[in-house]
């Protein structure tokens, strides 16, 4: 009998571990509370993928997963007549401030051949018309005087051709659980996840995962990937006591501009998604001629956590749209400001350090895939493989947390160490905001 595992989330995490899992011949069962896949923290992405992280196996892992991307329709054994997500590469372009980068990113991209090139303002011009090459650091908020004050000196930029985003992230994860059921996998909507339990040794199967309707579930395997309600689910299951570093639900708001003229290149192409650290934000080119733009966590935000993703206001609030909007304005000149916010509500998964949970937990059977908002969507495709293999080893016997798992590769050559994403690491040295 397939041992039975438990997925709770049907984000993209969720669906991706459940292609994974069901591929190696677990009988998978997919819970969420949401009506339907990727209503949680998947629905408010940006999709951005890009491959400038603080960790050299945060960049691997991107890198991988953008050559799934690349080549997804195959990777899910989707028919032809199958709808699939695009991979829609731009380029992308950060701008060069103080601390954000590692001093060895360079470095690393060549060991990793990830293409790079080093951009001057000339060459920022030439690639995104209208944009203003002042280096505008640190970023201040449009009410400061600051925000208004003139610099020259111009801002410089690290490329990466292959970035781009992904056209579509619900989609994608719709893509995902496609191919779970495909393999057997069982998507169950409105499950809403009320306890979990370890069973007697006696009982068949290591848990038992109790719903709100009365229903329960035995699972020798039950992975959390619930997104932003995460950290309650580990306190359901009663661990998480041994972790470094600590899950936060953040409220986040993503908005979108009429932009024609700037993310519309003379040729027809859409403009580089640009990281723009320097006056807090990061923005790509959005279908319709919008910019989508984001928040890169500047010290002067203030930023919302919250205690209960289920309270958190799914309205788009006008202040913070003006904010964002104005800051995309002075840095392209042919942005104006409408009166009407528009954009997205998420609530994402924080870790501390802002780098994700791949792990199992103290407990016999509870794994996490966890801690991964706001800049781990791309990854996704290679977080179904690399959470397969270590459930894999670890059932069969293995001490990861004294021997951390290694994940070949196999597209882009190389190793990657899955104890850079435990939970028992303090927080590492990151960008410490969403860059990862």
């Amino acid at each position: 009998m397939a041992e039975r595992a438990v997925v709770i989330g049907s984000g993209i995490m969720g669906a991706s571990i459940a292609f994974s899992l069901a591929k190696r011949g677990y009988a998978v069962t997919v819970l969420d509370k949401k009506s339907g896949p990727a209503q949680g923290s998947t629905a408010a992405t940006s999709a951005i993928v890009r491959f400038t992280y603080s960790l050299r196996d945060s960049m691997a892992l991107a890198w991988e997963s953008k050559h799934v991307w690349t080549d997804l329709r195959s990777y899910v054994g989707a028919a032809d007549s199958e709808p699939v997500a695009d991979f829609v590469r731009t380029g992308m372009a950060v701008l060069d401030i103080p601390g954000l980068l590692p001093t060895t990113i360079r470095e690393d991209f060549t060991a990793l051949g990830i293409p790079f090139a080093d951009w001057t303002a000339a060459d920022l011009e030439r690639e995104l018309p209208g944009i203003d090459t002042a280096n505008h650091y640190p970023p201040v908020r449009p009410e400061d005087p600051a925000f208004l004050a003139e610099t020259s000196e111009r801002a410089t930029a690290l490329f990466t051709p292959d970035g781009g985003y992904i056209s579509d992230p619900v989609l994608a994860t719709e893509n995902f659980a496609a191919a779970a059921r495909r393999h057997g996998a069982e998507f169950v909507y409105g499950a809403e996840v009320t306890g979990l339990s370890q069973r007697a040794a006696t009982e068949a199967g290591r848990w038992t995962v109790a719903l709100a309707d009365g229903r329960t579930l035995p699972a020798e395997v039950v992975v959390n990937a619930a997104g932003p309600w995460s950290a309650g689910l580990n306190a359901l299951a009663g661990v998480g006591s041994d972790h470094g570093v600590s899950l936060t639900p953040l409220r986040q708001e993503v908005h979108t501009l009429p932009a024609e003229s700037t993310v519309t290149r003379a040729d027809g192409s859409s403009i580089p998604a640009l990281l723009d650290a320097g006056i807090g934000t990061y923005m790509r080119a959005e279908v319709g001629g919008k910019l989508l733009i984001g928040g890169t966590e500047p010290d002067c935000d203030e930023l919302e956590w919250v205690a209960d993703p289920d309270s958190v206001s799914m309205t788009v609030r006008s202040a913070q749209f003006e904010t964002q909007a104005l800051r995309a304005a002075k840095r392209f000149n042919d942005i104006s400001v409408p009166n009407r916010a528009r954009g997205v509500v998420g609530v994402y998964d924080v870790a501390a350090d802002w780098t994700p949970i791949y792990d199992r937990s103290e407990a016999a059977g509870f794994y996490q895939a966890v801690g991964t908002s706001g800049n781990q969507f791309k990854n996704a495709p290679m977080v179904g493989e690399i959470m397969g293999t270590l459930i894999d080893a670890v059932e069969g016997g293995h001490d990861h947390d004294a021997d951390p798992v290694q994940v070949p590769l196999e597209r882009t050559g190389g190793q990657l160490d899955l104890g850079a994403f435990s939970r028992l690491r303090t927080p590492a040295t990151t960008s410490g905001n969403v860059l990862g």
